[in-house]
């Protein structure tokens, strides 16, 4: 703190240390994606599906328990310039929406539910109802990555255990802090907790309520993980943003565990109704672009900048938080210091 005062003491003889390309904080929002897929084994129609589906098949050998999941992409690069470098990004907030076609099919729960909370096809050991909808970024195999595996893409190839566990090329996944993606689409047999970026929540109804058709379920988070920061680096720099949803209620009865409905059914932007009344999928992103050093986005670095970040910083507001660990603490003036400093 002491070095940043004597800047706030200097800085206006010092005048305008540098001059630089502009940072921007850019808040963006699109009302449709581009891309959004029911990625699940035993879909013959993908990404061309008026409705996508979400649920598990809990410990069913030769299925995923995050049986069908929901990939979603949207391009950013005509709003947020791509091609800067994974490092020039620094996202600030995410809000995701998705709104559902079933009526009162499944229970609302707002809260994380562990892996040692699901039981044999789904029998809850957790005190409170129902199953939350879960918000995740998504890895890849099968030599597939963002540039390569779209809409119409294959599932995938050779299952784990047939027909279809452990196959699929694109999945929903955590990533640790060299970037590494962790598939979580079995963390029950796998017996690991996964915690997902954001889990659905809606102010329409109360938790262990029955959800009514057409709620819509926002899933809000601030980056707080350095791999999370990483991943959504390249994906901005790959001028397009990508996210997977899955929940684990279980399906009821069949091989494939997809008979009867106690689950999400969600419009896609295929979907007519999506089209005139707003049901697709929502995305709204804030992200700077540029070094921080430059924080009041005026091209230049000087007093005014520290000016502007002590005040951010001391009201804990999320572009002050440097580091991206979602605390305010000495390493974020440290990072801002530097930033400023070498620009």
């Amino acid at each position: 703190m002491n070095r940043l005062l004597t800047y706030l003491i200097l800085a206006p003889t010092l005048g305008s240390l540098a001059q630089s390309a502009a940072a921007q904080v850019l808040d963006v929002q699109y009302d449709t994606p581009t891309l959004d897929r029911w990625n699940y084994p035993f879909n013959g129609s993908p990404g061309t599906r008026f409705e996508m589906t979400s649920f598990g098949a809990i410990e069913i050998p030769g299925h995923d328990d995050h049986d069908a999941q929901v990939l979603l992409g949207f391009t950013t690069a005509n709003d947020i310039t791509a091609g800067l470098g994974p490092d020039q990004y620094q996202v600030l907030s995410v809000t995701v929406t998705m709104t559902m076609s079933n009526d009162d099919d499944f229970i609302y729960d707002p809260t994380h539910d562990t892996f040692d909370t699901y039981g044999v096809l789904g029998e809850p050991f957790d005190t409170d109802q129902g199953r939350p909808l879960n918000l995740w970024l998504t890895g890849y195999r099968g030599g597939q990555d963002q540039t390569t595996y779209f809409e119409s893409s294959p599932f995938g190839f050779t299952a784990d255990v047939p027909p279809s566990q452990g196959m699929r090329n694109a999945f929903a996944a955590t990533f640790d802090t060299l970037g590494i993606a962790t598939d979580v689409s079995n963390n029950l047999k796998e017996q690991f907790d996964a915690v997902p970026l954001a889990i659905g929540q809606t102010n329409a109804i109360n938790p262990g309520d029955l959800v009514p058709a057409d709620t819509t379920f926002s899933f809000t988070f601030t980056p707080c993980q350095l791999g999370v920061h990483l991943e959504l680096g390249k994906m901005l720099d790959l001028g397009e943003v990508r996210f997977s949803i899955s929940s684990l209620q279980a399906a009821i009865g069949g091989p494939d565990g997809g008979e009867g409905l106690n689950y999400p059914v969600w419009y896609s932007r295929e979907n007519p109704l999506s089209q005139i009344l707003g049901f697709a999928p929502t995305l709204q992103i804030q992200v700077r672009v540029g070094s921080p050093g430059d924080f009041n986005e005026d091209g230049s670095r000087d007093f005014f900048d520290i000016a502007t970040f002590l005040t951010a910083f001391t009201n804990n507001e999320p572009s002050a938080d440097i580091t991206g660990d979602c605390s305010f603490d000495f390493f974020d003036i440290a990072a801002f210091l530097t930033a400023f400093t070498t620009g």
